[in-house]
């Protein structure tokens, strides 16, 4: 008997048997997967899910999209990790904003032709990241295309009695601080990250001005606070926070591991500014009045230009 023809993914093979499952046999499988949760009094399976929702609480919605070779490689990367990453980056923005998932509805292009197992993995692993977090996934779409994976997530929030944290509040004279070390992350961390939810919690309730969480760089996101709240920063180069994968990509790339630290991007850490002392996380600078970025080492300043990640059109 001759054996099923297979589909090679990078270094993942999967059983593609020839007589490929559809699009409704995947979501049958997926409604198979949704678990009893109190909060999804409808799951999967209509047009529309339905949650119960405390009306004290606020509603917080956001989207994300992943795309193969730009977020993942799916010649490299397993698909359950690459499903991991998506809902991960919508949990790191539910804590740039302190709140806590409820739900989230997910869309998958995937490439014609791509087995079944591997379609399972990548939605195991949106389950599994959000599964840690309290985070069902209720609903979404399937579709398969000429092109490569593409996977989009929309996540729902809820303030659950904390104020939504925004990136308007910075204040001339608060600190500003980041949750851990920085750069180098596209030796792994870019795929294998934690998202800071717990931790944004404890933040918020100790006082916090303005959050955000460091996807595109430190340079460029410290600007979005900085211009969404009107002021300006002078940052501390010594008390920059650097990851030894940053010092790792330093020797291959000639490139500082500071500047890795500045620039790189894909972190997940929080950045944050505040007019109270957080102990547990560090201080790499303060909030001014005069507008503008700067970078200080010693008695040496200089402008902070941003260099983190930035889509072109």
């Amino acid at each position: 008997m001759q054996n099923e023809p297979t589909c090679q993914y990078g270094m993942h093979r999967y059983n593609h048997p020839a007589s490929m499952p559809g699009e409704f046999d995947f979501i049958s499988w997926i409604r198979a997967q949704s678990p009893n949760h109190p909060r999804v009094l409808l799951p999967q399976g209509d047009d529309l899910a339905v949650l119960k929702w405390d009306t004290s609480d606020l509603l917080i919605i956001g989207v994300d999209q992943v795309l193969d070779t730009v977020h993942f490689d799916s010649s490299i990367h397993p698909p359950r990790e690459i499903g991991r990453k998506v809902m991960n980056r919508n949990l790191s923005d539910c804590a740039a904003m302190a709140c806590l998932p409820a739900g989230a509805v997910t869309t998958a292009a995937l490439p014609k032709g791509t087995p079944f197992d591997y379609a399972k993995e990548v939605y195991l692993g949106m389950k599994d990241a959000g599964e840690k977090f309290d985070c069902p996934i209720v609903g979404g779409d399937t579709a398969t295309w000429e092109g490569k994976l593409v996977l989009t997530l929309t996540i729902l929030g809820r303030s659950a009695g904390v104020e939504p944290v925004t990136r308007r509040g910075a204040k001339v004279g608060d600190s500003i601080f980041v949750t851990g070390p920085l750069g180098g992350s596209l030796l792994g961390r870019h795929m294998n990250f934690v998202p800071r939810v717990h931790e944004a919690r404890a933040i918020a309730a100790a006082g916090v001005s303005a959050m955000i969480d460091i996807s595109d760089g430190l340079s460029r996101d410290l600007r979005h606070i900085c211009e969404q709240s009107g002021v300006g920063a002078i940052v501390d180069a010594t008390s920059i926070p650097i990851h030894e994968d940053a010092v790792t990509m330093s020797r291959r790339d000639g490139r500082s591991p500071l500047e890795h630290a500045l620039h790189d991007g894909e972190d997940h850490e929080l950045l944050f500014t505040s007019s109270v002392g957080h102990p547990s996380y560090v201080r790499i600078g303060r909030i001014v009045s005069d507008p503008g970025i700067f970078i200080e080492a010693g008695d040496k300043r200089e402008p902070l230009e941003p260099r983190g990640w930035q889509h072109t059109f």
